[in-house]
């Protein structure tokens, strides 16, 4: 098992990085804005180099924030499952279908350069993802709790890991029209997958019961592929040596894009997909198993200090196979118009993402500065994804022609509520920072504008 605990650890360790930052879609200066649509161009050229190229932490979901779990009642600060607290007011805060996610995007390598009619660019990233989705019955079980039956059939979980080689262009279709596309190499480093089938909880006035029924799916280079079939084992008989069987696994995906500059280049309007591909898993690096338990609690024993609880199951293997997954698929469409001399920029971002468990969808908008040839700043709010008013969007770049520094931030709450002896956000749910440098090589090419 401890080998399972550092696996884990090291994945989410990689959750430490930068992933697409929506703040900075309409930033000339950003690097990152090249990663959320190929057909938009960075103001310069640049070299990324791995420690240096940036470093960010992201957590993302809809349902996670102070507000929806700590309330004041009689002047006490409280949890949600304080009996003075309802379970309307609990339940109705909750989405319907909840989810969180982590994405990383570790950036290897990545160049961009300019010719006369085209920008190209290319390198090499290590991709993490992982989600976690569920409705709320598992919450209103936990405030409501007593006789009665809870169904548990729509947790599941999905993450991956993957390396990326990817080669890029851009060029301009016509004066007003750039197109750009990435093609991309995939090596697939690690997939687990699970879902719950026919399981619930139930309580009754001398129990509580929970009937766990679900299948696990892994592949990639710390799966033992030696690990016995048609046995009950433990998870770690599952994981093996690091790369003691090879790398199998591996795909393609295409990312693609366009920006139409109108009305003499004040209005843009931009669209992007990124990572429209797959990746095949390989049997020789594949596991299956079968997850079957029955747990009672009866309660505490005061007699011989024992709780009375039992449990029954065991995790048994399958063959193994191959299988496809898609990618998280992500659609972008950007509106700009911009005033004064393209001084100033007001932007309207729609960001979907198309997961493995779940869709989501964000309306951004953002109000972007470029005071200088060298500097741009950009102030943001996202107003779907169940956000509140105040939950702001910032960035900064400095771009002078050595050398390009960025950091920023999709979402940070300005109310704040005091949690016992703690200030914490009120509405936040999400939370992504980025901070990256990059080295500048020369100008990228300006297509001629309408007059």
């Amino acid at each position: 098992m401890r080998r399972v605990i550092i696996f884990v650890a090291a994945l989410l360790l990689a959750f430490a990085s930068s992933a697409q930052m929506r703040t900075a879609y309409f930033m000339d200066g950003s690097y990152f804005r090249n990663d959320m649509n190929p057909a938009l161009i960075p103001s310069r050229g640049y070299i990324v180099l791995p420690v240096l190229s940036g470093t960010g932490l992201g957590l993302n979901n809809n349902f996670l924030s102070v507000d929806n779990f700590i309330y004041n009642r009689d002047g006490q600060t409280v949890t949600a499952l304080d009996s003075r607290v309802s379970t309307s007011d609990f339940i109705d805060k909750l989405p319907q279908n909840s989810h969180l996610n982590l994405n990383a995007d570790i950036r290897l390598l990545a160049v961009g350069f300019s010719t006369k009619k085209a920008f190209w660019n290319f390198g090499a990233n290590l991709r993490v993802n992982a989600d976690v989705a569920t409705d709320r019955t598992l919450f209103y079980a936990l405030k409501s709790i007593g006789n009665g039956t809870y169904d548990l059939s729509t947790v599941g979980v999905d993450a991956s890991a993957y390396a990326e080689l990817y080669f890029g262009a851009c060029i301009p279709a016509t004066e007003w029209l750039n197109v750009g596309a990435k093609v991309k190499g995939l090596v697939g480093i690690v997939n687990l997958n699970g879902q719950l089938a026919d399981s619930y909880f139930s309580v009754t006035r001398s129990e509580v019961a929970a009937n766990i029924r679900g299948t696990l799916r892994a592949s990639g280079i710390v799966v033992n592929p030696n690990y016995p079939i048609g046995e009950q084992v433990d998870l770690e008989q599952m994981i093996g040596k690091p790369l003691e069987n090879g790398i199998n696994s591996g795909g393609a995906a295409l990312d693609f894009g366009a920006e139409a500059r109108l009305l003499g280049d004040r209005l843009r309007v931009s669209v992007g997909v990124t990572d429209l591909g797959f990746i095949s898993w390989s049997a020789k690096n594949s596991a299956a198993a079968s997850v079957n338990y029955d747990l009672k609690y009866r309660g505490y024993n005061f007699n011989t200090g024992e709780l009375d609880m039992t449990s029954e199951g065991n995790i048994t293997t399958a063959t193994p196979a191959g299988y496809t997954r898609r990618l998280n698929t992500t659609l972008n469409v950007g509106v700009e118009y911009n005033i004064l001399n393209d001084r100033i920029a007001f932007g309207l971002l729609s960001h979907t993402e198309f997961r493995q468990l779940y869709t989501s969808s964000e309306l951004t908008a953002s109000v972007n500065f470029r005071l200088a040839k060298l500097f741009s700043a950009t102030f943001s709010h996202t107003f779907c994804g169940r956000n509140r008013p105040g939950i702001l969007g910032f960035a900064l770049n400095l771009h002078p022609p050595g050398a390009n520094l960025f950091f920023g931030f999709d979402s940070l709450d300005t109310s704040y509520v005091l949690a016992g002896k703690f200030v914490a956000p009120k509405y936040q749910k999400s939370f992504n920072f980025y901070t990256g440098l990059g080295f500048n090589l020369g100008k990228s090419f300006v297509v001629k504008r309408q007059h």
